[in-house]
């Protein structure tokens, strides 16, 4: 055998039922990871480093890195090493896709939770987003998206309507269906086209405590942007997902 606890079969457990060697040292590096010892983009030292750190050997690390990239925490980079891509244990939200259609909208195991609506003239930011002219007006609803099977918010929800269509942020919503489809089935204005991006960010001191976050952490950012056939924007939406909330899994057949 080589270093204390583990031969080729595996780690052993003591006698006393005390967690596994690899378990207590995933659990000292993922605490150095969320406390900032290691930091986000950073590379984690090498598996020889920890095995003399540790004084366990090559397996034994191995199956503690396991764990931390399982979590979502970590991940090797060929060429690289392993790299710190998240501060937190991974808690989310997987969405898979099979259709650009799924990819308009949330699935039906979440829902929207309304914190205000109020009308916005859009400020040049603003219209930058909304591809509109500084000024326009805008009915602008904020809210949560949440999950039926997650305690924390999986985002924070701005979307912008052209007052013509307000009427839709009133609408009772118990299936959860996005604006949208709301707009579609009882205004009847059917979106013919949509634009998609899809970017990271960081949490603002504004969002951190409603998306039960922290301040400058990583976010998913979404941002739809909806047209009608006469080719007018009537709908954009600009979601944010904290880190390990949300993520999309997109899957296509070729037939």
């Amino acid at each position: 055998m080589t270093r204390g606890d583990t031969d080729e079969q595996g780690p052993k457990r003591g006698a006393s039922g005390q967690a596994a060697r690899y378990a207590e040292i995933e659990a000292i590096l993922r605490q150095e990871i969320e406390t900032g010892v290691h930091k986000l983009g950073a590379r984690l030292p090498t598996e020889h480093e920890f095995c003399a750190r540790f004084d366990v050997s090559r397996f034994t690390v191995r199956q503690a890195l396991a764990g931390l990239r399982e979590a979502g925490m970590i991940d090797a980079r060929p060429g690289v090493g392993t790299i710190v891509v998240a501060s937190r244990r991974r808690e989310a939200f997987v969405q898979t896709l099979s259709s650009m259609e799924e990819l308009l909208q949330y699935p039906s195991e979440t829902y929207r939770q309304p914190i205000s609506v109020d009308k916005v003239e859009a400020t040049a930011e603003q219209a930058l987003m909304l591809k509109s002219k500084p000024g326009q007006t805008w009915m602008r609803l904020r809210a949560l998206r949440l999950s039926r099977s997650s305690q924390a918010p999986i985002a924070w929800l701005d979307a912008y309507v052209i007052p013509k269509f307000a009427a839709a942020l009133d609408l009772p919503n118990p299936t959860g269906a996005p604006l949208v489809r709301q707009i579609e089935e009882h205004l009847g204005h059917r979106a013919a086209h949509a634009q998609i991006e899809i970017f990271v960010s960081h949490i603002t001191a504004a969002l951190a405590a409603p998306l039960v976050a922290h301040e400058g952490d990583p976010a998913l950012i979404i941002l739809r942007r909806y047209r009608g056939a006469d080719g007018a924007i009537f709908l954009v939406t600009y979601s944010v997902h904290p880190e390990n909330r949300f993520s999309l899994n997109i899957e296509f057949e070729r037939r």
